[in-house]
């Protein structure tokens, strides 16, 4: 480590707290990949929490001459958000949203997530116009930062052109807000003569006739090879020419602190449909046409892609689609349902001659099914790839008139260089293709073979067709050498100079779009050694992050992945390091509810992985085995513990203060009828207990018998699932456990006969697939056999609703929030919270976990709120100690259903 970069370590020091200032080698190899296929582990990882942090950040980073790479979500797929430096990442601090003008522009934060901005936008019917693949995952910085675009997105929605203002902070630490008059008086005055540059350089390129035709031919393209040029023809105020510099140039340029978009219109209206073309000559025949009738999307799929998708497609149509055929995926939207019909009738016209492998349907069950095949395809060739090879996805475009020329052309071109797993698929509008091929990196003639196969896709793109070489996914490091091979000498020039007026010393992400040298996409690659069967698909893309509890406390799903993976290459003295602290990040400190697998495009169930290691470390079989086989008493002594403890856990406030212990329901009156339910009632529910209120079963059984159900609470005997055992590594008592629940429950249930019920989300998850069992999960059984017998008076204030984790793998949560919406017209569902943390147990023995999941509650809790619901008692409790001020408690949502509800008979 240099005396500069000490020098700038200890200043900073000065500025940032130590705990947002990571040095350990752990954390560092944990953030030492992005979504590419590159690695570089940085000497130092920041978090920043406010503008003047930043600018603090960067003037010490220019005056030590230390170079920075600013990260958002780290989804990009050319390596331009890793760093062998400084890597400056961003807290909570940057989501703040603010619709503006009825919906018809936003303003937002770097941090916020796309999909976030998007759901705020929902209530006008209109969306921020880039939608990339990752929305759900990619952050507004970093969309802005590579101009990111989609699948509807286009040319003229992207950042770029629905740019309304942008804030900024530049390498010399100035910060700019375009929307206050005083910011950009100052600017101007302070930095006349850089914006003198930009004006001489603008003038210079539009005096180069030549020049300026290259650029206006690429821009009718989706481009995102080197700096936005267009800019310099576009605008002619240079400080206009510099805010639309900045979008795309991948943070080499500036930080966006935050930018405010031109919103577009949602259809209120759309179908959706598949069609099946002999050829890729075929199908863009009608490009075109489809253009000119004015639909949403066009996705195109070669053969191999559908191949790759074929048991989704089968749930489709029986049609196989043959060899070299192409198909088209088309979206169509309208302001109205009229409007709608008679499009589709046109559309169905026009591709009467042609397979329809699924005609245009407007249910959002087709629409949903025919998308996830089109987003399917890159992790279908992930799920496969052989161990220790990685998956490589590149995206180019090409004029319309030469898209089935390209698209045969690049076929030809994976045959010739061995890539016969390849596919293609893409946003046809737009003549822009993507290429998904798998890669290893572990011999120097694969290497070689990668280098060959990518000078062969310049130059077929770049001299055949005179296309874009980067038509979303940013230059980074994978295209800078071919930057001169897009844009020649006079354009490359135009690009240096860009660097050199804002960014002079050069330290703003250094080696991203710009690059002297000619093998930089060779450098630094990244191996992907196997770790353990059910995590070894992982392609590192980060979709998993916003699921995960830990993220802001330990480390994410990818992050476990890859530090274990980067780790197998380290010195064993190293490796013995990482072994001791992954100890607390990677096991201790993960949740293990799975919740990662939702959004994994692999289904990678991360928290499985850490319950298998638990597994591996289990140093108490003989306890775990004594306490599964006197599970009643084991209780007892818990209830005696919490009733001991519950005293002094009210005086810290560290950890959640103790329930009180739970009653045993009293008898009540119930029904007899011929429709009868079992009750389990689950150890959360036997030890903790709810503040001020009856028993969960009894509360349970009123229900019931105002709808007109025997419910029949079932003795448990000590009875489990088993959630307990395999959560903490012991999966052989789990499985005993689970059979002794099953031969309980099917004696109880008269053999399957009446349904089972499981008072808590995350059991009733654990027991969903015993054999001959109808088990529900009591929320769900509420709504679909209850909730419809009952009369309800709702709310008319707001309730809180969360939902769990395993509400979440059962039904998606549609059930519990069938019922919040029948208790009150206002349901807020906190933002930002996936999974509380709680983690059956860990929200006492690791509050740190629950703590930051639940960070963000707090402040979205109403003033005076009085209800708030979830069904998990543990979850419950965490989420009550969480909510801040106004100390509104979560209960389970069958209490607000008793409160609120008559019988229908009655009434």
């Amino acid at each position: 480590m240099s005396t500069a970069f000490d020098s700038f370590q200890r200043q900073l020091a000065n500025t940032l707290p130590s705990t947002r200032m990571i040095t350990s080698l752990s954390q560092r190899l944990a953030f030492s990949t992005d979504a590419s296929f590159y690695h570089k582990v940085p000497q130092l990882v920041v978090q920043v929490a406010t503008v003047s942090e930043l600018q603090a950040l960067v003037r010490l980073a220019s005056e030590h001459q230390v170079p920075l790479t600013f990260r958002a979500a780290g989804t990009s797929l050319s390596g331009q958000a890793i760093s062998d430096s400084v890597l400056v990442m961003l807290t909570r601090d940057w989501q703040q949203i603010e619709v503006l003008e009825q919906g018809d522009k936003i303003k937002l934060q770097p941090g916020v997530i796309g999909a976030h901005a998007n759901h705020k936008l929902a209530p006008y019917r209109r969306k921020i116009g880039p939608d990339p693949a990752s929305i759900n995952t990619c952050q507004v910085g970093g969309i802005a930062a590579n101009n990111a675009s989609g699948m509807c997105c286009g040319v003229k929605h992207n950042s770029y052109h629905t740019l309304a203002a942008i804030s900024f902070v530049l390498a010399d630490g100035t910060y700019v807000d375009t929307t206050d008059e005083t910011s950009v008086a100052a600017f101007r005055a302070s930095h006349s003569e850089l914006l003198q540059g930009l004006a001489e350089l603008a003038e210079q390129v539009r005096n180069d006739d030549e020049l300026s035709h290259t650029i206006a031919t690429q821009f009718r393209l989706k481009n995102t090879m080197g700096y936005g040029l267009n800019a310099l023809l576009d605008y002619h105020d240079p400080l206009d020419i510099l805010c639309h510099l900045l979008i795309g140039s991948e943070g080499t340029l500036g930080f966006i602190a935050d930018i405010t978009y031109r919103t577009v219109a949602v259809p209120k209206a759309s179908a959706t449909g598949l069609y099946l073309f002999p050829d890729s000559h075929a199908a863009c025949a009608v490009i075109p046409a489809l253009k000119q009738l004015g639909v949403e999307a066009v996705e195109l799929m070669d053969d191999r892609s559908l191949l790759s998708v074929q048991p989704l497609l089968a749930k489709l149509t029986e049609l196989t689609p043959p060899p070299g055929a192409v198909a088209l995926l088309i979206d169509l939207g309208r302001d109205d349902e009229a409007a709608l019909q008679q499009a589709q009738q046109e559309l169905e016209h026009l591709l009467a001659d042609f397979t329809a492998l699924c005609p245009m349907r407007s249910d959002p069950v087709t629409s949903q099914a025919l998308w996830q095949i089109r987003k399917g395809l890159f992790p279908a060739v992930g799920a496969v790839r052989a161990s220790g090879t990685t998956v490589i996805i590149e995206d180019v475009a090409v004029p319309l008139e030469a898209l089935p020329e390209a698209v045969n052309a690049l076929q030809q071109l994976f045959d010739q260089h061995g890539y016969a797993e390849a596919i293609i698929f893409g946003h046809a509008l737009d003549g822009n293709v993507h290429f998904v091929f798998t890669q290893s990196f572990a011999s120097a003639q694969e290497v070689e073979r990668y280098a060959a196969f990518m000078d062969a896709v310049s130059t077929l793109i770049t001299e055949r067709f005179a296309g874009t070489l980067k038509a979303e996914h940013g230059t980074g490091r994978n295209m800078a050498p071919y930057l001169y091979a897009q844009w020649g000498g006079a354009g490359l020039a135009v690009m240096q100079r860009i660097k050199a007026l804002i960014d002079p010393r050069g330290i703003l992400n250094p080696g991203v779009i710009l690059n002297d040298d000619p093998q930089a996409h060779l450098r630094d690659l990244k191996a992907m050694p196997p770790v353990n069967e059910t995590v070894d698909a992982c392609i590192e893309c980060g979709f998993c992050e916003p699921q995960c509890p830990s993220l802001h406390y330990t480390l994410s799903p990818r992050q476990r992945i890859a530090l274990m993976r980067r780790a197998s290459q380290r010195p064993p003295a190293e490796q013995q390091e990482i072994a001791k602290d992954f100890q607390h990040l990677g096991i201790d400190s993960c949740a293990a509810t799975g919740l990662c697998a939702t959004a994994c495009p692999v289904g990678i169930d991360t928290g499985a992985w850490i319950k298998e290691l638990r597994a591996e470390q289990a140093r108490h079989p003989r306890v775990a085995k004594w306490l599964a086989g006197h599970q009643a008493g084991a209780e007892r002594i818990a209830r005696f513990a919490l009733a001991a403890g519950r005293p002094l856990s009210k005086l810290q406030q560290r950890r959640p203060t103790f329930p009180p212990v739970a009653k045993a329901p009293e008898a009540t009156r119930t029904v007899e009828s011929s429709e009868k339910a079992i009750y389990f009632t689950t150890c959360p529910n036997r030890v903790f207990g709810t503040d001020g209120q009856e028993p969960l079963p009894q509360v349970v059984e009123r229900l019931c018998a105002r709808a007109g159900i025997q419910l029949i609470v079932a003795p448990t005997n000590g009875a489990c699932c088993g959630q307990p055992y395999l959560s903490k590594g012991y999966p052989q008592e789990a499985q005993t456990k689970q059979r002794e629940l099953r031969e309980l429950l099917w004696k109880d249930s008269e053999q399957g006969r009446y349904p089972v019920l499981f008072d808590a989300s995350p059991c009733a998850l654990q027991a969903k697939d015993l054999e001959g069992l109808r088990s529900y999960e009591l929320a769900t059984y509420l709504a679909q056999y209850v909730a419809k017998k009952l009369t309800l008076k709702p709310l008319d204030e707001p309730l809180l609703l969360h939902v769990t984790c395993s509400s979440r793998h059962l039904d998606q949560g549609s059930s519990l929030r069938a019922l919040a919406r029948l208790c009150s017209e206002q349901v807020i569902e906190p933002e930002q919270i996936q999974c509380c943390g709680f983690a059956g147990d860990k929200g006492f023995t690791q509050p740190e976990l629950n703590a930051s999941a639940l960070a963000p509650l707090a402040a979205q809790v109403p003033s005076g709120c009085q209800h708030a619901v979830s069904n998990s008692r543990t979850c419950e409790i965490g989420l009550s100690h969480h909510a801040g001020s106004n100390k509104v408690q979560y209960r389970h949502i069958a209490y607000l259903l008793d409160a609120l509800s008559t019988s229908t008979a009655s009434t």
